[in-house]
């Protein structure tokens, strides 16, 4: 006998939902502390990236996921249900609160910034594999703190 499509449907919704299930049991948090805020200025701007196939560390394309809060509120930035696999952080310190990473005539920062893994470029951003850490599969949690540098210090 044929089942009717209302319970051919809920059949195969549990069947994706038990398919998924080990994704989201995968997932992980990720928290980020910052540290090295010179004021509490404009606000904190942070992006978390995925390596993307022709597109160069920290552009946006690459980001999975961003965050913004006060300069002056403390407390990590907390970025949810993240699946196991490479990750970099790009954040600054957006101290006019413009929305930009300011940066002067050469194109060199004026505002705080930092990655992870405290990593630096040498003519501008540091690479993915410089800033990369891994969320392994299994945990619930991984945190990160990124140093913000400033220029000139």
């Amino acid at each position: 006998m044929n089942a009717s499509p209302a319970k051919r449907l809920a059949t195969l919704g549990l069947a994706a939902a038990a398919l998924m299930a080990p994704a989201f049991a995968s997932a992980a948090d990720l928290v980020v502390r910052i540290e090295g805020l010179r004021s509490a200025d404009g606000d904190i701007r942070v992006a978390v990236h995925r390596r993307a196939a022709g597109v160069d560390f920290p552009d946006s394309a690459g980001a999975v996921k961003a965050a913004m809060r006060p300069a002056g509120e403390t407390g990590d930035l907390v970025f949810a249900g993240l699946p196991p696999g490479d990750y970099a952080i790009a954040a600054f310190h957006d101290e006019d609160g413009d929305g930009d990473l300011n940066t002067n005539l050469l194109g060199m920062p004026t505002e705080g910034y930092g990655f992870s893994n405290d990593a630096r470029g040498m003519f501008g951003p540091p690479g993915f594999d410089a800033a990369a850490f891994t969320i392994t599969a299994g945990k619930d949690r991984a945190a990160v703190t990124v140093k913000l540098g400033y220029p000139g210090s």
